[in-house]
């Protein structure tokens, strides 16, 4: 994917505004950082509100109206070799949009940017069509995929510590059995092993490229020690955490040397 740049401005509206029907031969995305913006993409009425993004393809016709007394959005202009089906795409607050926000804001001290700025920006709309296409972004918006949003993005958050199916149902406001049942019908998994398969996969990456020894990663992903933590991995992987970080050094160096016509010891 090869994205470029065109225009990025923060925008303020303290008063009831509205544009005219237009398009251009470039890609625009809105952000609605604070407020409510309501948008027609042809005939097409579509309501935005805080933390949510309007993604817009070339030569499609559009308007903003703008019926708040206050709002506040970023709007982005640019060329990609990314397409999409749509010719207006709403992507709604999640997770994701919302640390793609935080981080977009942190750089925009200035709309002024250097080139290696725009670089940035240019990473997180490649990202936000990496987000469109995986499986966490589903655009039905019904109870079915807003819970499993919910429950992935929960889990997530936890970062591969602990994470208690009573406590994720009361933050999500819902019966254990009601959220067991529903997560087993529409993942053909139970949450009990997806919340394993987290936790799992984080102590891989932690064991493969962090800097912490074994006992500390234990630590952080909320283990008791690092008996506890062994045989939950030994549990998933047949293997210790020792064994399976040696194996998987040794696994990389080889393909290294091996890559750069250097001989095998």
């Amino acid at each position: 994917m090869k994205t470029k740049l065109y225009y990025l401005q923060k925008c303020e509206k303290s008063s009831p505004d509205k544009t005219g029907y237009h398009s251009h031969d470039f890609w625009q995305l809105e952000i609605v950082t604070y407020g409510c913006l309501h948008a027609m993409i042809g005939d097409e009425p579509i309501v935005l509100n805080t933390g949510d993004m309007l993604l817009i393809k070339p030569s499609t016709e559009h308007t903003f109206i703008y019926e708040t007394s206050r709002i506040s959005w970023i709007t982005i202009k640019f060329d990609t070799t990314e397409s999409i089906s749509d010719t207006g795409l709403t992507i709604r607050h999640s997770l994701f949009t919302s640390r793609l926000i935080s981080s977009l804001e942190t750089i925009l001290y200035s709309t002024i940017l250097q080139d290696y700025e725009k670089k940035l920006v240019e990473g997180h709309i490649e990202s936000l069509f990496y987000y469109i296409r995986s499986k966490d972004f589903s655009k039905p918006a019904d109870r079915n995929n807003l819970l499993l949003r919910e429950i992935f993005e929960y889990i997530r958050e936890k970062n591969g510590k602990p994470v208690f199916i009573n406590d994720l149902a009361e933050n999500l406001s819902y019966t254990r059995s009601h959220i067991s049942k529903e997560f087993q019908k529409l993942t053909g998994q139970s949450l009990k092993a997806y919340i394993d398969r987290v936790r799992l996969d984080k102590s891989k990456e932690m064991l493969l490229y962090s800097d912490f020894s074994i006992s500390d990663i234990a630590f952080e992903l909320g283990f008791a020690d690092i008996y506890s933590f062994s045989r939950f991995f030994k549990k998933h992987t047949a293997v210790c955490p020792k064994e399976y970080k040696k194996k998987s050094s040794e696994g990389r160096s080889a393909s290294l040397y091996a890559g750069k016509g250097l001989p095998l010891y």
